[in-house]
């Protein structure tokens, strides 16, 4: 709800004064940010977000009491009379209120901090660990599983992982700086060019949780989501027993015109990584969604996509094809739809 819906209501429907009405309205927007959501970073998910969420809660109310006590003092040294001394020195007050009780309060929140951002880090290593590499790209995620069956798999936009067991996400980047962001599960985790990072996330539960570049990398930064999904480890094994078997046959109608047109920058078999800067396209047919979260993935959503990405998400890497006429675009699009 914006603020000026919300001015409105307070206004007419509510009978608030207009300066009331204004300064209630001008808070929904900010608390609304508290609330559960799919990215709500205090509706904790997994264990280090808890411990993240756990922080916040902490730093509020530290600081709620601390403007209280503040307050509070600020109106005795205003409403007290002129006449009463201070019972206190003012070096006293200069050394403790202005000294000792903010170092004290810093070195506190310090210390829990460090335990907070210990639990996103992974260590100690843990042979348990399931492990997943993320690359960043402009502007969507690469996914590679190491131990996929058969070998390496590769995907985009879509994690897959155990619910209930640690998990190691190995983050790079292929140009500039990302920021690799699961609110619902942990904390930020920069995947930068020429490092390696690495982020350690666990679900309590299956569920499908989502993700956003938190760092800004461009035009099109807003449009690079991820879905992280938790799934019981049976229900784990089948999906990465779908994107093996992923990938439409090389005999498959549409099969030429797809390689004339997109082959250099795509693959479509789940064990080959793309050569150039675009996602394997293996399991395209079953993702949730296109352009990393631009659009869903629903009935005729990957031709519109082909005939309008470069508007959908302006300055993408994928060229316009505007040379690829309807028939062509349409084997392209049976071809990439019967890859389950």
């Amino acid at each position: 709800m914006s603020s000026e819906i919300c001015l409105q209501v307070f206004r007419t429907r509510v009978g608030i004064r207009p300066g009331v009405a204004s300064l209630l309205a001008a808070t929904v927007p900010v608390l609304g940010g508290c609330l559960p959501g799919p990215m709500s970073a205090l509706d904790p998910a997994g264990p280090a977000a808890l411990e993240i969420a756990t922080l916040w809660w902490v730093m509020f109310w530290a600081s709620a009491a601390l403007v209280l006590l503040m307050t509070g003092l600020g109106l005795y040294a205003a409403c007290r009379r002129p006449e009463r001394r201070a019972r206190v020195s003012s070096k006293l007050l200069i050394f403790g209120g202005g000294l000792a009780l903010p170092s004290a309060a810093i070195v506190a929140l310090l210390i829990y901090g460090i335990r907070a951002g210990h639990s996103l880090l992974a260590v100690p290593l843990d042979d348990a660990a399931y492990r997943v590499e993320v690359t960043a790209h402009q502007w969507w995620w690469e996914v590679a599983y190491p131990d996929g069956r058969g070998g390496r798999l590769y995907s985009a936009n879509e994690v897959h992982v155990p619910a209930g067991r640690p998990v190691d996400v190995h983050l790079r980047s292929a140009d500039v700086i990302h920021g690799f962001w699961v609110p619902r599960l942990g904390g930020k985790m920069d995947a930068i060019p020429g490092i390696t990072n690495v982020i350690r996330l666990s679900a309590f539960e299956p569920g499908v949780y989502r993700g956003q570049c938190a760092e800004f990398c461009g035009a099109q930064h807003a449009r690079m989501r991820l879905t992280f999904e938790a799934h019981a480890e049976e229900d784990l094994e089948r999906r990465l027993a779908a994107l093996a078997a992923a990938g439409p046959p090389a005999e498959a109608t549409g099969a030429a015109d797809f390689q004339a047109a997109c082959g250099r920058c795509h693959a479509v078999r789940p064990g080959e990584r793309s050569l150039e800067p675009g996602p394997n396209l293996a399991d395209l047919a079953f993702r949730r969604e296109l352009g990393a979260g631009t659009i869903p993935n629903e009935e005729g959503a990957l031709e519109r996509w082909l005939v309008a990405h470069q508007r959908l998400k302006p300055e993408n890497r994928m060229p316009a094809f505007d040379d690829l006429d309807t028939e062509r675009r349409a084997s392209i699009v049976r071809y990439l739809e019967g890859g389950r």
